[in-house]
């Protein structure tokens, strides 16, 4: 049933975007609630039938845990294990060190999507610089009472781990000079560029999922001539679905459903903060997304021509143009021929608003319906402003408007004499 509402949802993308994100989200939020209370309810009648029939386990179990007596040699060299963190603060240097270049400096002072490049490169390598010093923290699983068995593969894990994070931060930072390169030369970012920057970028992820697999075959074969394996029984603290250990001090534990992902202690106080948080931002973002995009659709672009400026509403951004500022205006049969790429707001195939940089045009702004013509094109000393509307003339008003403010209203006073333009 949810596959077909989830094929159902998607035709809304060739009606509205803003509706087809609506209807989406709320699919995806009845999606993942239906998904976790189904895997949390079986995982706690499992547990249930286990208790009712004794299984193994179930009756006066000893709960180890990484620290326990058994293995304390593996705990104790845990942190001689992988490499260490510090190699991110080097890529972090790395994407800091193309800002001494003029021609880089003058694009992130021009264009918003070379900050958001800048800002997404350090802020990843930051975040696997984080993950890195986490995992290294993280107390070693004992898996045999064979010291050297469990002390191979927590190293092997550890090690692992480690060299695939530094393998990201070295992608995610090639990618980034990669960009600067254009900046510095060409003072533009083309798709071909964004191409080779997003295949870049994707590279960690077959370098972590490589690791994954890697990991699990050396594990096994590493225990599998081991004749005294240990089995740790923390079922109990894993009854609802979720882990709440309060003997157990680690705030970020190894999920039981995924081997390699990780959820929160809930019997902290930092672990329910952090869960209800992760809940409220990602209901807040989602409610914002939809909002925004609901006012982009069905907000129309309207021009207000006064005495003194020129208004500019929109679903999207409003703008204010005083007179004074407007060097130029005409009216064009098309957007003209230019390579535009998008620095924020949208561009749906059917509208163009907000901040865009053309290859030949340069920075300029667009509210713009794709398919209505003609365009009103203002040009200022700082940027260009294209605007049209789906009101048959409204455009050819908005133009007489402005040429009749410029003639009638601007008067100059030079030499102690009135020009007037």
């Amino acid at each position: 049933m949810n596959l077909l509402a989830g094929i159902a949802v998607c035709g809304f993308c060739f009606w509205y975007i803003s509706v087809f994100m609506i209807v989406w989200s709320i699919w995806l939020v009845e999606v993942c609630i239906g998904a976790i209370l189904l895997l949390y309810r079986t995982h706690r009648k499992l547990y249930d039938l286990k208790m009712k029939n004794g299984w193994i386990g179930s009756n006066g179990s000893k709960i180890m845990t990484a620290d326990s007596a058994v293995d304390a040699t593996v705990s104790a060299q845990s942190e001689k294990m992988g490499m260490s963190p510090l190699w991110h603060i080097l890529f972090c240097g790395l994407i800091v060190l193309p800002c001494l270049l003029p021609q880089v400096r003058l694009y992130l002072k021009e264009s918003e999507d070379g900050w958001i490049l800048f800002l997404c490169g350090f802020a990843v390598n930051l975040v696997f610089a984080a993950v890195h010093a986490v995992i290294l923290r993280t107390r070693n699983t004992v898996y045999s009472e064979d010291v050297k068995m469990n002390l191979a593969v927590n190293r092997l894990q550890k090690n692992v781990w480690s060299w695939s994070l530094i393998a990201g931060s070295l992608f995610n930072t090639g990618a980034y000079l990669w960009v600067t390169y254009f900046m510095d030369e060409k003072m533009w970012i083309g798709s071909e560029v964004y191409i080779v920057y997003i295949i870049l970028e994707s590279v960690p992820i077959f370098i972590f999922m490589s690791g994954v697999f890697y990991i699990k075959k050396k594990r096994n074969r590493i225990l599998q001539n081991n004749e005294t394996l240990h089995y740790v029984d923390d079922d109990i603290y894993w009854k609802n679905g979720w882990y709440s250990n309060p003997n157990d001090k680690r705030l970020i534990v190894q999920d039981w459903a995924c081997s390699f992902n990780y959820t929160t202690n809930m019997a902290r106080p930092a672990g329910k903060i952090s869960f209800a948080a992760g809940i409220v931002i990602t209901i807040v973002c989602l409610l914002w997304v939809c909002v925004l995009m609901f006012r982009i659709d069905f907000t129309p672009i309207k021009v207000s021509v006064g005495s003194d400026k020129i208004e500019i509403t929109s679903g999207y951004s409003d703008m204010e143009i005083d007179i004074d500022e407007v060097q130029s205006a005409e009216l064009l049969p098309k957007l003209p021929n230019d390579e535009y790429k998008r620095v924020n707001g949208s561009d749906d195939g059917q509208k163009k608003i907000g901040k865009f940089r053309g290859k030949k045009t340069g920075k300029c702004r667009m509210y713009i319906y794709v398919e209505c013509t003609p365009i009103l094109q203002i040009n200022t000393s700082d940027e260009i402003i294209f605007i049209n509307s789906k009101e048959k003339g409204a455009a050819e008003k908005w133009y007489e408007k402005i040429v009749q403010e410029k003639q009638s209203a601007l008067l100059i006073f030079k030499n102690g004499g009135i020009i007037m333009s």
